[in-house]
């Protein structure tokens, strides 16, 4: 689905030039979940960011199902980075903004031009999915962390993607809230075949993903097995859920 071959990308400032990547080869597939660890400032944001498209490497090439990217007219691209693959960034804060987490869920929708009738069912079903329903009446400044990494997981699913990047969404979580976290994102993979490639400061924070890769100065180290990765969540079904709330009324 997604693969990056020896990529590189440097910053020039004025206090000299910052390697953020350097000669990075990855590939992720399609029901994969891969996690890439390493230290604050070790690459993980640009290595996301040159794999959505929203960064030209300055070497190495971006391909996704065996087209380069820079292949595609400005205007596929723009359209693969809104239909085909969705990010989950770290650092979103939410603490000031008075958006309802229903319209903050659909927009991605509405820019498409999907209907109304159509748009509210699938933004339930997102938020469902991802345990997240009692959001919705909800502004965004008032979602615990937990719960606003659960709804931006939603937004990201509302467009059907076929890669998802997610940068740090286990961050600031308690230990629970980071296995039922990285469990929706394994269940996502495994059961809607989505290619997700996710980051985080340390590798217990990837419970489930596999391969792991450690980041650090830009460069990619091979990964290495993980002892007591933790259960995998079962992707939360709208079947057996809404079986399993008809049992219990």
């Amino acid at each position: 689905m997604l693969r990056l071959d020896r990529v590189s990308k440097r910053y020039v400032r004025p206090s000299g030039t910052r390697t953020a990547l350097d000669d990075v080869s990855l590939e992720v597939d399609r029901g994969q979940i891969i996690g890439i660890f390493g230290p604050s400032g070790a690459g993980k944001t640009t290595l996301l960011r040159v794999a959505a498209g929203l960064r030209r490497p300055d070497s190495g090439t971006v391909a996704y199902n065996g087209r380069g990217l820079d292949e595609m007219s400005a205007t596929e691209r723009t359209r693969f980075r809104r239909r085909g693959i969705a990010c989950v960034w770290a650092g979103q804060s939410f603490s000031q903004e008075r958006l309802d987490v229903f319209d903050h869920v659909s927009l991605p929708l509405l820019v498409d031009g999907c209907g109304h009738r159509d748009t509210d069912w699938r933004v339930r079903e997102a938020l469902l999915a991802c345990e997240a329903e009692q959001c919705a009446g909800m502004e965004l400044c008032e979602l615990s962390d937990g719960e606003r990494q659960r709804v931006e997981i939603a937004r990201a699913l509302i467009t059907e993607p076929r890669l998802l990047l997610a940068d740090g969404p286990a961050s600031n979580l308690s230990l629970i809230e980071q296995e039922e976290i990285m469990g929706l994102l394994s269940a996502l993979a495994r059961e809607a075949r989505v290619a997700v490639l996710v980051t985080a400061s340390d590798a217990q924070s990837l419970l489930g993903a596999h391969p792991l890769h450690y980041l650090r100065d830009g460069k990619l180290i091979d990964p290495e097995p993980v002892a007591e990765r933790g259960k995998v969540y079962p992707f939360p079904g709208t079947a057996s859920r809404r079986a399993s709330n008809d049992a219990g009324a």
